[in-house]
């Protein structure tokens, strides 16, 4: 289920019903001249869609833009670096209101920089201060009720926020690591299976050899079958850790 899709009634059904929200998140930045700049963000939304195809969840629009310290290019090339401050505050509000329309458990999948990025400890911020917010409101000293006695048994765990492959189990046969590069091999490959009419390998080559950075240096090793196969390992991770959780689990 799509929350931008569905009715008053249906999103009172899926909370009754406990149903997790999943959203993505990631940022619009040059990936090299072969890719589109919502590469991040595309990546995230897929792992959000494919998981909603396999368990019952209610899946948010992405937050499409973030913190990019334009590192990869300027704004010429279609990159917008959003600053953090108005990121965090608006990431934090976003999942003030969805925690109250009453979704108990709300995943994040944050697909930019790693969980030690930027955008990645800004959603962590917000959330952590969503959290304190909650806790404060009930009084002090309660850790030392009994946790099924408060108002959200499992406050840490209420809103979590990962990568796409942190939840990955590598098979016996292939150890990894998953290929990840930002717009190197890993990202094309992943885009080439998501949304192949949007990669125009031959583009590399307007870039003189010599003046390609060394996260370009592997893009036209990108194999869309292999995407797929590491795809499927990231969608089994999250639907797994999700199952496992429950409602409020803690995973």
């Amino acid at each position: 289920m799509y929350l931008t899709r569905m009715r008053p009634e249906q999103v009172r059904e899926a909370v009754q019903n406990n149903l997790p929200l999943i959203m993505g998140s990631g940022v619009v930045e040059y990936h090299g001249p072969h890719l589109p700049i919502g590469t991040d963000a595309m990546i995230a939304s897929h792992i959000c869609a494919e998981v909603e195809k396999r368990i019952p969840c209610v899946v948010a629009p992405p937050l499409a833009f973030g913190p990019t310290m334009s590192w990869a290019a300027g704004p010429e090339d279609g990159e917008i670096d959003f600053d953090p401050a108005p990121f965090e505050a608006y990431a934090k509000e976003l999942l003030k209101r969805l925690r109250m329309i009453g979704f108990k458990q709300i995943y994040i999948v944050q697909h930019h920089q790693g969980m030690d990025g930027l955008q990645a400890l800004s959603l962590r911020h917000a959330a952590a201060e969503l959290t304190r917010e909650e806790a404060l409101s009930w009084g002090h000293s309660w850790g030392w009720q009994d946790p099924s006695s408060l108002p959200n048994p499992n406050i840490f765990s209420t809103i979590q926020v990962a990568g796409i492959d942190t939840y990955l189990r590598y098979p016996a046969d292939n150890p990894g690591p998953m290929p990840i590069g930002h717009a190197g091999k890993g990202e094309t490959q992943l885009i080439q299976h998501i949304d192949p009419e949007t990669v125009r390998i031959e583009a590399l080559d307007t870039i003189e050899q010599s003046r390609l950075p060394e996260w370009l240096l592997d893009a036209k090793e990108a194999d869309a079958d292999e995407a797929r196969f590491w795809l499927d390992l990231c969608v089994e991770g999250w639907i797994r850790h999700i199952t496992e959780a429950g409602v409020g689990g803690e995973g």
